[in-house]
Order: C-alpha cells, then structure tokens, then sequence
C-alpha cells in the first residue's frame, strides 16, 4: 500500500534535490577552476620563458621573468591530479615529473646563472612540449567540454 507523502516529505525531498543540484554545481565550479589553474600554469609558464629567449636583457626585466615563472608555478602546484587523469592517462605523470621539475631547474638555473641546472630544465621541458604538442588538440577540446 502506498502511503500519500505529507507536505514535510515534499520538503525534504525538494531540500535533498537541492543540495544534490548544489554539489553539482560545487564540482562544476572547481573543475573550472582546475581547468584554469592547468591553462594559466602553462601559459605563465610559456610567456616566461619567451621573455627569456632574449639575449640582451637588464636584470628587472629577468626578475619579471622569473616572477612570471613562479606564478606558473604555484598555479601549477594547485592542479590535482584527479583533474590531470580526466584530461589524459599520462598527464598527470607528465606534468608532476616533467613539466614542474623542468620548470623549477631551469627557473633556479637562471636565477644562479648555472647553466648546468638550465640544461636539465630545458630538457625536461623538451620533453614536456613533445608530448604536450602531440595532446594539446586533444587536451583543450577536452577542457572547451568542460563549461565555463
């Protein structure tokens, strides 16, 4: 036999559906976020180092650079890596073993004029830009689905 449902269940059923639509929108909000954080650390990170492939340039316009590198960096270190695994299997490997260290080297190489330690950033960063050109396409139609 069903029982009729009294005002107070409607309530807590609608209460229930809202707070299932709010998560929703919690987990939409931060996977916008991650998807930023990701492109930002990127293209901080890219814009730097374009800035640094001049060869005649005055110590505040290396300080900027540097500066921008860091904020690649420590957008760079907000992205998790369950966002990473939606995106590409090897992503998340990639970008915590290769792309960060490769930054973090090359920007300490530069900053202590070794360029022993640029080297190795630069070659972790080669590696870096082979599998991210190869995945870029791929990467980004599968962040343009995420809204936002």
């Amino acid at each position: 036999m069903i029982r009729s449902l009294y005002p107070v269940h409607y309530l807590l059923i609608s209460l229930a559906l809202l707070a299932l639509a709010g998560c929703e929108k919690v987990e939409q909000t931060n996977l916008v976020n991650q998807k930023n954080m990701f492109l930002q650390s990127i293209l901080q990170v890219e814009d730097a180092g374009r800035m640094l492939q001049s060869s005649q340039l005055a110590q505040d316009q290396i300080d900027r650079a540097l500066e921008q590198m860091d904020q690649g960096l420590e957008q760079a270190f907000q992205v998790k890596q369950s966002f990473l695994e939606r995106l590409d299997a090897r992503l998340p490997q990639l970008y915590t073993k290769v792309f960060i260290p490769g930054v973090e080297q090359y920007r300490l190489g530069v900053e202590s004029s070794d360029r022993g330690q640029q080297l190795a950033g630069l070659n972790l960063l080669l590696e870096w830009s082979q599998y991210w050109e190869r995945q870029r396409s791929e990467i980004k139609g599968k962040l343009a689905e995420m809204n936002g």
